[in-house]
């Protein structure tokens, strides 16, 4: 599998890591020095599946190491265009989560003050009593079930 670029080497809490990698969708295999991550990816053509590896390894100060270069098919002969570029896909977004968070803003990016802090709270009393009318004219979620639909804690 060829690579269009050079991808990085990630150091974080195996927290940090696991949780991500789960998150994904990978299933953790343990081994001695670290985990093996396993994500199958399907050909839609050929129905035909294909196991992605990602190796992570456990450092001395017991932080975990994930080299995303190391990352890759088990069978490297005969992967699909459609599955590589899915696997490509994945490691794009993986660097992303491993290196800021679900968020996909960089940590020097901040929301502004204005759009933080947005008024949307009741104040005082008044307009506590104002939303609660305005809530009483809102469907429950057994009114809202028997239309067929799902009420919102469930969705």
């Amino acid at each position: 599998m060829s690579r269009k670029k050079t991808l990085p080497s990630i150091t974080k809490p195996f927290s940090h890591v696991h949780a991500t990698l789960k998150t994904m969708g990978f299933t953790e295999l343990p081994s001695r020095e670290g985990s093996t991550y396993e994500l199958t990816f399907r050909d839609p053509a050929s129905l035909q599946e294909y196991p992605y590896r990602i190796y992570t390894h456990t450092q001395e100060n017991g932080q975990t190491h994930v080299d995303l270069n190391e990352a890759g098919f088990v069978a490297q002969d005969n992967i699909p265009v459609s599955a590589d570029a899915a696997a490509q896909e994945m490691l794009a977004e993986l660097q992303q989560y491993m290196e800021y968070g679900p968020t996909k803003t960089k940590p020097t990016e901040s929301t502004p003050i204005g759009k933080a802090m947005n008024g949307k709270m009741a104040n005082n009393e008044k307009e506590v009593r104002q939303l609660g009318k305005v809530m009483a004219s809102l469907p429950t979620n057994s009114q809202v079930m028997e239309k067929g639909m799902m009420p919102d804690p469930l969705q």
